[in-house]
């Protein structure tokens, strides 16, 4: 299988200044003193893959300040970092990083790449602990679905992508019906006033007549409304045109003219060549064809819309003299002025208003598709979320039977109720209620889809019976959902997590992880550390809190049988690693208190006697020791 692996690693000021690290295939172990660098070099590495924790729990953000703090210290203000990492597609990347800087990376022929394939997991990736993180693992479901996620961390960056613009276009999808709402709210408004502006203009028809205003009075008014439905009607063309030429014009030419553009040169010469240069030829092709295509009828528009424009001037020009004689007219008609301004107001509403009834029509309809069309993306989105906690069980299942009945994996589907809880307090902290109760209730009993169907359809005491909550608390929330229709949207987007639980069989008895003592933490969580990954794995010491047999009899076997499938940087103290685990790179480090070097680098047979003093004792003691074990 091929996989990721960090090259070399070499730094530029502070305390590890001139270090230059070549890290190999397998299995690599630094050792060294205490206060040598060895926990440092792994947080630079962290660092320069922009892998520091997550600062969203307390524990993770004394984390991520406990190693900037030790990076500051070793860096000092000018200091850098430099790491050579290949991609499982065999792609280099060079990773340059300042002590307060952000990444930069360039590729194999020193062109920049773009610094977010740091967090994409698939271009970049490794996995990075630093001491003591495994057994705090063992307490954080968010980590352990981390952990593993990464085994199928591929398929799950895949439906992740799908995941996230599915919730796209379900929030595309609630701006739309937002906006349909505030249409439909017009409309019916506007019906409202058409109904009025028509009795007004019947009533001023009646006045008028009763008046006995002259006939022609009457016609020039109704010739000045004929007017304005030719100003009206020219208007919605060239409007409805203009749209058109802004939707189809240059700006869409301008992306069709992108597209041979979209697979750089590097990717079309790279070592899937055959694909890409044949899909940059497709795409020329379609350029050419889609810009001979476009070019004709963004021309006609334009022309078009020129035409509608002479129009209206030309229809100016015809109604200017007609206007100036119908004010003239209306000069004469001053007794009844007042009456003949009541119609034309009321006849040049009831225009503007007269579209109103087929507009209704239309906004019904288009309400309709709107809600069909997210009937279907919310039945994807499910789908997509059903297929991750699959891909997620089928892992666990794996990793169970991997590690053959000693450690277990079960995944609860849609159990991590966060995101949900604080979208529910969010919508009640301004209530005035004590919502925390209440809520921990509809969150234990009350899917997110269930509470979207009992607010569309207002049943606050099915909420209040299914919860077993107040009345009056549902009826409030429920109203709160109908009153923020945004709102009420968004809970269709809500993304309850899977969370794993990882299990301990001790004495015949499954523990869960946060219920272990620290060394049985440890001895839960890192054989699935080593678990076969495309991602290189970094720990530092993860011998600690384990007895020596486990080492020897559970840790050093799996080492030897995945190190030929994956990186593996271990920073320890206990020889049983790099000796029994035959690592393929032993890197020794010393340091005098002013600064740290690299006294070694080779296999175990080169570096062994630095083994047996640093891990050992030295020789003596190491032969002392053989020679009491072997006393009857």
């Amino acid at each position: 299988m091929s996989h990721h692996k960090l090259k070399r690693l070499r730094v530029h000021g502070g305390f590890l200044d001139r270090l230059d690290l070549h890290f190999t295939d397998g299995l690599n172990c630094i050792i060294g003193g205490r206060g040598s660098g060895k926990t440092t070099v792994l947080e630079l590495v962290r660092f320069g893959l922009d892998r520091l924790p997550r600062p969203t729990t307390p524990a993770g953000k004394a984390a991520e300040e406990r190693i900037r703090a030790l990076i500051s210290a070793n860096l000092g203000p000018g200091g850098r970092v430099e790491l050579e990492f290949e991609s499982q597609e065999g792609l280099t990347y060079q990773i340059r990083r300042g002590a307060h800087d952000p990444p930069t990376i360039t590729d194999a022929r020193g062109k920049p790449v773009d610094p977010a394939v740091l967090g994409s997991t698939i271009l970049i990736d490794a996995a990075i602990f630093s001491h003591n993180q495994i057994e705090e693992i063992a307490g954080n479901p968010a980590a352990q679905r981390e952990l593993i996620d990464r085994l199928c961390a591929q398929a799950l960056h895949t439906l992740g992508a799908k995941i996230t613009q599915a919730q796209g276009a379900l929030r595309e999808s609630a701006q739309r019906l937002l906006q349909l709402d505030a249409r439909l709210v017009a409309a019916r408004q506007d019906l409202v006033d058409l109904s009025s502006w028509e009795s007004k203009l019947a009533a001023a028809d009646a006045t008028i007549a009763g008046a006995g205003v002259a006939p022609h009075f009457k016609g020039a008014a109704e010739e000045r409304e004929l007017r304005e439905q030719e100003r009206a009607s020219l208007s919605a063309a060239h409007k409805a045109v203009q749209r058109l030429h802004e939707h189809l014009g240059p700006a869409t030419l301008s992306q069709v003219r992108a597209l041979g553009e979209l697979i750089p040169g590097a990717v079309q010469q790279g070592p899937n060549a055959a694909i890409f240069g044949d899909l940059a030829r497709e795409l020329h092709r379609r350029q050419n064809e889609l810009e001979i295509l476009l070019s004709p009828l963004v021309e006609r528009l334009a022309a078009l819309g020129a035409s509608l424009e002479q129009s209206r001037l030309l229809l100016a020009q015809i109604h200017d003299p007609q206007e100036a004689r119908y004010r003239e007219l209306m000069k004469e008609a001053d007794a009844h002025a007042s009456g003949l301004s009541a119609r034309e107001e009321a006849a040049r509403e009831v225009l503007r208003l007269s579209g109103v009834k087929a507009e209704l029509v239309a906004l019904d309809r288009a309400v309709a598709e709107a809600h069909s069309a997210r009937a279907a993306l919310l039945t994807s989105y499910e789908a997509l979320r059903r297929e991750r906690f699959v891909q997620r069980s089928e892992v666990a299942a794996a990793v169970s039977a991997r590690l053959g009945g000693k450690v277990r994996v079960i995944v609860t589907a849609d159990a991590d109720l966060s995101a949900y809880r604080e979208f529910l307090a969010i919508l009640m902290k301004k209530s005035g209620r004590q919502y925390n109760a209440p809520i921990d209730k509809i969150i234990a009993a009350v899917a997110p889809t269930e509470l979207a169907e009992l607010a569309d359809r207002g049943d606050p005491g099915a909420l209040a019976a299914t919860a077993d909550i107040n009345l009056e608390f549902a009826e409030s929330l429920l109203q709160n959902l109908r009153e923020h229709r945004e709102r009420r949207l968004e809970l269709d987007v809500l993304d309850r997590q899977d969370v794993p639980r990882i299990e301990l069989n001790i004495g015949g008895e499954w523990r869960s992880a946060e219920r272990l003592s620290t060394g049985q933490k440890s001895s839960a969580i890192l054989p699935i550390l080593l678990l076969e990954s495309e991602a290189p794995l970094f720990i530092d010491q993860p011998e600690d809190n384990l007895d020596n047999s486990f080492i020897s009899d559970a840790v050093v076997p799996q080492i030897r049988e995945i190190k030929r499938r994956r990186q593996l940087l271990m920073i320890t103290h206990n020889p049983n690693l790099p000796v029994l685990g035959d690592a393929e790179r032993v890197i020794v480090l010393e340091a005098d208190g002013r600064s740290a070097r690299v006294l070694a680098q080779g296999d175990v047979h080169a570096a062994k006697e630095h083994i047996l003093r640093l891990m050992e004792g030295g020789w003596d003691a190491f032969r002392l020791r053989q020679e009491r074990y072997e006393r009857p």
